[in-house]
C-alpha cells in the first residue's frame, strides 16, 4: 500500500469494526487491501459461496464497488442500503458462469461513488464497511421472518434493523421465530390462535414495529452475554406491550368519531358563511366530505376484518356500524347542500337560515360529545374513578338531549320551509337537508346507548353483574 492508501483503508475498517460485533461469533468480514497500479483494491470475505463477492476499487476520488450475490432479494437489499450513501448503480443483471454458483444464475452490479474530496471518500468507505455485516445470514433471517409475516414485511424489518445498526444475527442465535411463536402461545387465546400470523393479528405496521424492536432487543442482549431464556422473557413482555397497544378497541372508534365531528363542523361553518348560495365553496366541501366518509368506511372495514378473526371485537363492530350511519347522514347533508347551492335556495330568508344554523350547531354539539364519550370510555374499567365514570355518563346524556332538541329544531325548520319556500325542488331539498342532519343525531343516539352497554360491562355494572 502507498502512504496515501492507509487513511482510506482505515476509514473502511472504522465502519467495518463499528458493526463487526453484530455478527457475534459467526465467521466472516476478513479484509484484504492492496494496490494494483493506479487503483487501491479492498476485498471483503462475506460468505462461503463463490458467487457472493464484494470488491472495492478506488482510483483518485472515484470509488467503484463490484458486488455479486446468488440471492436477488439480498442484492436488492444491499442496493438500497448503499443508495443511502450515494451509490449510482449500473450493469445490474443476472449472470451465469460455468465455474460459479454451481452453474446457476447469480446477480451482479456495479456501484459508483464520485467524491468531492478525501473527506467525502472516507465517509463513503466508512459507510460501506459498516453495512457489510448485514449481508451475513441475511437470507436465513428473511426466511425465518417469512414464517411470521408477509415477505415484503420481512425485508422491511431487516432493512430497519440495519438502519438501527442492530442487524439480525442476535435474533437468529437467540431462537429466531421460535421466540415469537412461544411469546404468542404464552398470551391468552383471546389474542392469538393456532395458525395466526403476526401481521394478521397486529396489522402490518404494528407487526413491523414489534419485530424490529425484537431484533434490536435480541442483538443488544446477545452482545451483552445474556442467556437465550432471558431474551425469550423480554420478547414475551415486548409482544404483550404491542398487543396491548393494538387491542385498544376504542382506537378505531375514536378515529371514526373524529370524521363525524369534521363533517358536522363543515356543515356548521358552511351555513355560517352562506355556502348555500356559493356553488364553488359548497362543491369543495362536498368533495372533502366524500373523502372523510370513505375514510370512515375504511375504519369500519378494518374493524369488520378484526371481528371476523376474533369474536371479542363484535360488540365494537356493532358500535362503529351505528356511528357510521351518522357519518353517512352527515355526508348526505353536505351533498344536498351542494345541490341547494346550485339553484335551489329560493326562499331562504334570515329566519330560515337562523333555524338551520341552530340545528347544525346542535348536531355539532352531539358529535363533539360523542368524541368526548369515546375518549373517556377507553380509559374506564372496574378500578376507574367515580369522576371519570360521571364524565362519561354526562357526555352520553348530552347526546341524548341533543337528539331530542334536534327533533324539535328539525320540525321548526320544516315549518319555515313550508311557509317561505314555494319552489318544489327547493322545498324538497331543504327538508331533505334538515332531515339528514336530524338523522345523524338519531344514529349518534343509538351509538351512545350501545357504548353505555359496553362500558357498563367493562366496569362491572352490567345487568348480569347486578343480579349476581
Amino acid at each position: 500500500l502507498d502512504a496515501g492508501d492507509r487513511p482510506r483503508v482505515a476509514a473502511f475498517m472504522r465502519g467495518l469494526n463499528r458493526t463487526r460485533k453484530l455478527k457475534l461469533d459467526h465467521p466472516g468480514l476478513d479484509t484484504a487491501a492492496t494496490r494494483d497500479g493506479a487503483r487501491l483494491l479492498i476485498q471483503n470475505d462475506i460468505g462461503t459461496n463463490d458467487a457472493h463477492v464484494l470488491v472495492i476499487q478506488m482510483e483518485g476520488l472515484s470509488i467503484t464497488l463490484t458486488y455479486s450475490d446468488l440471492h436477488e432479494r439480498r442484492f436488492a437489499f444491499f442496493q438500497e442500503l448503499l443508495s443511502e450513501i450515494g451509490a449510482q448503480w449500473s450493469g445490474v443483471g443476472a449472470r451465469r458462469s460455468a465455474g460459479l454458483n454451481a452453474g446457476a444464475d447469480y446477480v451482479v452490479g456495479t456501484a459508483r461513488f464520485d467524491c468531492a474530496d478525501a473527506g467525502a471518500a472516507d465517509a463513503v468507505l466508512e459507510g460501506l464497511g459498516a453495512r457489510i455485516v448485514f449481508l451475513i445470514d441475511w437470507n436465513r433471517a428473511r426466511k425465518r421472518l417469512n414464517r411470521l409475516v408477509a415477505k415484503p414485511l420481512s425485508v422491511a424489518v431487516l432493512t430497519e434493523a440495519a438502519h438501527r445498526e442492530a442487524g439480525h444475527m442476535g435474533w437468529l442465535m437467540a431462537g429466531a421465530e421460535q421466540l415469537v411463536f412461544d411469546a404468542m402461545e404464552a398470551l391468552s387465546p383471546d389474542h392469538f390462535r393456532v395458525g395466526d400470523r403476526l401481521d394478521g393479528v397486529l396489522g402490518e405496521a404494528e407487526a413491523r414495529d414489534f419485530l424490529t424492536e425484537a431484533l434490536v432487543l435480541s442483538s443488544n442482549a446477545m452482545q451483552a452475554g445474556q442467556t437465550a431464556a432471558l431474551v425469550a422473557d423480554q420478547i414475551r413482555l415486548l409482544l404483550s406491550r404491542h398487543v396491548g397497544r393494538h387491542r385498544d378497541e376504542f382506537a378505531l372508534l375514536g378515529e371514526h368519531a373524529a370524521f363525524c365531528q369534521a363533517l358536522a363542523e363543515g356543515i356548521r361553518d358552511a351555513l355560517a358563511h352562506g355556502h348555500e348560495t356559493d356553488v364553488k365553496a359548497a362543491r369543495k366541501l362536498s368533495e372533502r366530505a366524500k373523502v372523510w366518509e370513505r375514510k370512515a368506511d375504511h375504519l369500519v372495514m378494518r374493524l369488520r376484518d378484526q371481528a371476523a378473526g376474533n369474536a371479542r371485537w363484535l360488540p365494537f363492530l356493532r358500535l362503529i356500524e351505528c356511528a357510521d350511519d351518522a357519518a353517512d347522514e352527515l355526508e348526505e347533508a353536505v351533498f344536498v347542500l351542494s345541490l341547494i347551492a346550485e339553484h335551489d335556495h329560493h326562499g331562504w330568508n334570515d329566519e330560515l337560515r337562523a333555524a338551520l344554523r341552530r340545528l347544525a350547531d346542535k348536531v355539532l354539539d352531539a358529535a363533539q360529545d360523542h368524541v368526548k364519550a369515546l375518549a373517556v370510555a377507553r380509559t374506564l374499567n372496574e378500578a376507574s374513578l367515580a369522576e371519570d365514570q360521571d364524565e362519561f355518563l354526562a357526555a352520553c346524556w348530552r347526546v341524548v338531549n341533543a337528539e331530542k332538541l334536534c327533533d324539535a329544531l328539525t320540525r321548526d325548520a320544516r315549518r319555515l320551509f313550508v311557509r317561505h319556500v314555494s319552489d318544489a325542488a327547493a322545498l324538497s331539498l331543504g327538508t331533505d337537508f334538515a332531515a339528514a342532519l336530524e338523522a345523524s343525531t338519531d344514529a349518534l343516539l343509538r351509538t351512545g346507548y350501545a357504548m353505555r352497554g359496553l362500558v357498563f360491562t367493562r366496569v362491572g355494572a352490567d345487568h348480569q353483574g347486578r343480579r349476581a
